[in-house]
């Protein structure tokens, strides 16, 4: 079974051992109930359709708050730093079907650790360098309710993942609650799918953590978004990058050579004065236009 973070232990020291924390209740009811109904606006043309649906946050706005969300960022930050942002996201919804097995997918259950060339151009074992977090919106304490399976300890290992349609020893469900959050190493060998024969339809959303400076994994269509986010959510949306001279040297990429401006997650302080700032502008501006 998977267990909840041990608050007697730092997040880094379970996250180590186990490859996963699970946080319980880390959306609310409310939050739970407006994230599945956007699911459900986002599929409502084939709901009977398995939906994996990535790029969400330019899709639908009740998705921006899990890029901040409190019970969830300060574990995140204390694994990762604050040089952050979110390069990938994904929603699923499966709805349940009669099958008590996989079988009837091609690909069964989908075995796979995030990363994609990152484990072909690196040696094993590969830097962390993102987290992935699961929000699971539908009870799955039961049985065949849809779980990712997750194979122990393979954030070690190194092993290969399992052939398709196999189900290891070492794999088990992850069982949770509705609004549990459950932070993953991506190096550990997870399951895309797995039978849902609850009568419920699996919702959960994904968001991926990265260093500032890895690529996107998505088309990252969220420009439109900027004047609705603060400092901090443009951060993590990857709005905030600039150039500057470090050392004589110029052109500097704040990726590289991050300043406060380019991570204001790290500058608290600095980003009420900014935001400020902006307000006092946008004031002046409002008057010289009158």
């Amino acid at each position: 079974m998977n267990d909840a973070v041990d608050i007697s232990q730092s997040a880094r020291e379970v996250f180590e051992q186990k490859g996963y924390i699970t946080i319980p209740d880390a959306l609310s009811g409310q939050q739970v109930a407006s994230l599945c109904s956007a699911i459900d606006d986002l599929t409502a043309h084939d709901p009977g359709k398995i939906h994996n649906v990535a790029d969400i946050f330019g899709k639908h706005d009740a998705f921006l708050e899990l890029l901040d969300l409190p019970t969830v960022l300060p574990v995140i930050t204390e694994l990762l730093g604050t040089n952050i942002w979110v390069n990938h996201s994904h929603l699923n919804a499966n709805p349940a079907t009669d099958s008590k097995d996989v079988s009837e997918f091609d690909n069964g259950y989908g075995w796979h650790r995030d990363g994609g060339a990152i484990h072909k151009d690196l040696p094993w074992p590969p830097p962390l360098l993102s987290i992935k977090i699961g929000y699971y919106l539908t009870d799955l304490m039961q049985q065949g309710s849809g779980q990712t399976y997750f194979i122990r300890d393979s954030h070690n290992t190194g092993e290969r993942t399992p052939h398709a349609q196999e189900l290891p020893d070492s794999a088990f469900p992850m069982m949770c609650k509705a609004g549990t959050a459950v932070l993953f190493d991506r190096r550990l060998i997870h399951s895309i799918r797995s039978a849902n024969y609850s009568g419920n339809k699996r919702r959960v959303i994904f968001v991926q953590y990265a260093f500032r400076w890895m690529a996107a994994v998505d088309p990252m269509n969220v420009e439109h978004l900027r004047k609705k986010c603060g400092p901090v959510r443009q951060q993590l949306l990857g709005m905030t990058t600039q150039v500057r001279t470090i050392d004589g040297a110029q052109g500097r990429s704040g990726l590289y050579y991050p300043g406060p401006g380019d991570v204001p997650l790290a500058h608290p302080g600095n980003t009420s004065r900014e935001s400020r700032l902006r307000a006092i502008a946008r004031r002046l501006l409002r008057i010289l236009g009158r």
